[in-house]
């Protein structure tokens, strides 16, 4: 049978069988609630915003706990309408709502927009219940299966007659599994495995089952955090295994009476994993992630006996559903928020206690923190392939779900903006990304000082520079709109990156709102009202020493291993600088040669605990690709971006190297049918946690399509005979 037909019958399956059991039948995370924009959102215009400025506000907010010690919540996945600014209509999405367990739960919302802001502080416990409670019955599907080994022609998402997509695209890099879900900690030092940072396990949807919270809340965050799947509650192994049990039944039953094949079922695959010491990967339902917030010299709950030789760095971080062949849908419904980790209230010269110390702001930030979630909201299935159907959002930026808000300051007035980039990571505008540019931060009478970078503050000498804002990098320069051909080089938040800058407004007020513009494209306003600020407030004039655990690493030396999976390079098509493939499709994605799980399940970086590399990132296309690994930030040392004769451009500061988990490739260019690569070099590091994880490119259609690799951290008197063994087939 070949892929139209497998794809037609796949939907007229699900057409036959029940609402009830449909949600059953899908195969691990079974959604065909395709596909997304990337390539194609090159150098498409974007809609003018015409509702107006709204009064800018923060998302809501879920604090810590104080005297306990923890950030406890309910954090749930959900479908229904929403109403997206501009576009008119509600429209079927899916979004995070959540809540302390504490409270009520809150009205369930009907405009778009981010999840709650979670704010915890160094130290502290994170104890929260994640639920899928999607109504995955609202939604179309295709019969999604897996083949062993490598790449699967069957089981992705499909839109119109199958001709747009998934065309060449093969499972499971390609648009499936929307339903299913989980929580990605971006940013956070922590756990890879059980219930950390885990973005390996599925929560398939299960909006029936209703007591979950108040099972962790007595048999899970009550105890020590467990170590292995045979430390949870047994009924909740007992439940899950009834749950994925009948799952699979149904799943096989229906299958057969529509004459297709049964997916492989779920159950026994978790039995596999389990079996090998492992945590399953197919859960239903409920999901408790439990984690500390590590604090340089504390115990490592992972490793008794031992203590954090790292800790976690306070500032802005966030959340997002990570899913492989959904992040990008996700993210274009809005399945994302903010994740702020404040210093530890002990630590006198910590980031936040500073902060607020020299600003006179007290105990918290109030009204002096704005928080903003950059998000592109679109629920249109049918983006990815060259055809310019009419697009439903995402060609508009919103601001915590909000367009173009007004943001009130005071003459003089200091306030700390945090920048949040949840964008899908579209590559329009000529700067890698074109959703928060350089001239947004040069916008006239405001000045800007930026104090961290993806949630890791710059050091005193840094603070001072800001190499960022006075555009050091070699591959930030943009035309200026206001100019027509002024190079300006300055501050580009690529998609994943957060920026932590200090903003003060003009000392005499605006006569209308000041735009601030991102490449030409208004994103927010601000009106100075006449309420006087007193003239006395400054910027910090010094900055807090780094902790040592954030002070420049050194370089690694002869006895250090090193890695053999670098340079990472990403691809496209046999190296085509041109990024189309000879059908003039855009192309596949690939790192080092190869979709990500094409030649079976196998780690692809490993490296000892405690080790310390260089690392060399490539970039043979012609486009930016954000990097992200999770788990370990790294230092910047060398940025090398090619002109367009082929030269290189570098920055590479001697010392003072920046810290992040998000850094653009700069794009290659083509110099006689040849690309001359743009290169990153990084350093890290690997103390405290082992375990499997990801890398991968944060334009996330590129990583749902195969830009991705297994990443593992193992014990250095085992390295490297214990970097293959029991290798999840895919998430």
């Amino acid at each position: 049978m070949d892929q139209a037909n497998l794809l037609k019958d796949g939907v007229e399956l699900t057409k036959a069988i029940s609402q009830g059991s449909r949600r059953k039948f899908m195969r691990r995370t079974m959604s065909a609630a395709a596909a997304i924009a990337l390539a194609e959102l090159v150098g498409l215009p974007e809609a003018e915003a015409q509702l107006g400025s709204p009064n800018f506000k923060n998302p809501a907010e879920i604090p810590f706990r104080k005297d306990e010690k923890k950030l406890r919540a309910v954090m749930e996945m959900f479908s229904g309408k929403f109403d997206i600014p501009n576009v008119g209509n509600a429209r079927l999405l899916r979004q995070f709502r959540g809540w302390d367990p504490k409270n009520p739960a809150p009205p369930v919302p009907t405009a778009v927009g981010p999840g709650p802001t979670l704010r915890a502080r160094v130290g502290d416990k994170v104890e929260i219940t994640t639920l899928n409670r999607i109504d995955d019955s609202l939604f179309a599907y295709t019969f999604d299966t897996n083949s062993k080994p490598g790449l699967s022609s069957f089981g992705c998402d499909v839109s119109g007659d199958g001709k747009l997509y998934p065309s060449a695209d093969k499972f499971p890099n390609c648009f499936h599994g929307s339903s299913t879900g989980n929580i990605h900690f971006h940013g956070f030092h922590t756990s890879p495995d059980g219930l950390g940072d885990n973005v390996l396990v599925q929560i398939l949807p299960d909006p029936r089952e209703q007591h979950w919270n108040e099972l962790f809340e007595k048999e899970v965050f009550s105890k020590p955090i467990p170590a292995s799947w045979k430390g949870m509650p047994p009924t909740y192994q007992t439940r899950q295994k009834q749950l994925l049990t009948a799952h699979d039944a149904q799943a096989a039953a229906a299958a057969k009476k529509n004459n297709l094949p049964a997916p492989e079922a779920l159950q026994p695959a978790n039995d596999d994993l389990v079996k090998q010491g492992q945590w399953p990967e197919y859960l239903m339902g409920g999901f408790p992630n439990y984690f500390e917030i590590p604090e340089q010299g504390a115990t490592n709950y992972t490793m008794p006996g031992q203590k954090y030789k790292a800790g976690q760095a306070p500032g802005t971080h966030w959340y997002h559903a990570h899913k492989h062949g959904a992040t990008a849908l996700h993210i274009l419904n809005g399945m994302s928020g903010t994740f702020v980790i404040e210093s530890s209230p002990t630590d006198a010269n910590g980031y936040d206690t500073f902060l607020r110390k020299q600003m006179g702001w007290g105990d918290s930030y109030g009204d002096h923190e704005k928080i903003l979630v950059f998000q592109q909201i679109d629920p249109n299935q049918n983006l990815e392939r060259n055809v310019r159907t009419p697009r439903t959002g995402s060609q508009q930026v919103f601001v915590n779900g909000m367009l173009t808000p007004t943001i009130k300051m005071k003459p003089g007035e200091i306030q700390l903006w945090r920048f949040v980039n949840a964008t899908v990571g579209s590559v329009g505008g000529g700067t890698g990304n074109g959703i928060i540019c350089p001239d947004l931060f040069q916008t006239a009478g405001f000045t800007f000082r930026q104090t961290a970078q993806d949630g890791v503050q710059l050091s005193p000498n840094n603070y001072q520079n800001q190499p960022y804002l006075n555009g050091k990098l070699p591959y930030l320069p943009f035309t200026a709109p206001s100019t027509g051909n002024a190079k300006k080089g300055g501050l580009v938040v690529f998609a994943g990156n957060r920026v932590d800058v200090l903003v003060q407004a003009p000392l005499t007020k605006t006569t209308t709102p000041v735009a601030f513009k991102s490449n030409g494209n208004t994103r927010f306003f601000v009106n100075v009202t006449d309420d006087a600020v007193s003239p006395t407030q400054n910027f910090p004039g010094t900055w807090p020493t780094m902790p040592s655990f954030l002070t420049d690493l050194p370089k690694p030396g002869p006895n250090d291993q090193k890695n053999p999976g670098s340079p990472v390079r990403f691809q496209w098509e046999d190296g085509d600088g041109a990024g189309r493939n000879a059908a003039g499709q855009p192309p596949h994605f690939m790192i080092n040669g190869k979709q990500f799980g094409e030649t079976g399940p196998v780690i692809d970086q490993c490296m000892p605990l405690d080790g310390l590399q260089d690392w060399v990132l490539e970039n043979d296309t012609t486009i930016f690709h954000p990097f992200h690994i999770h788990i370990n930030p790294f230092q910047i040392i060398k940025v090398e971006a090619p002109d367009a004769t082929g030269a290189y451009q570098t920055y590479a500061p001697e010392t003072d190297h920046v810290w992040q988990d998000v850094i653009g490739i700069p794009p290659g260019v083509v110099v006689n049918g040849k690309t001359v690569p743009g290169r990153v070099t990084i350093r890290q590091t690997y103390p405290d946690f082992m375990g499997t994880f990801v890398l991968h490119c944060h334009i996330l259609a590129h990583e749902d399509r195969g830009m991705m690799e297994l990443v593992r951290i193992v014990p250095a008197a085992h390295y490297p005979h214990m970097c293959q063994g029991n290798v999840p087939p895919h998430h």
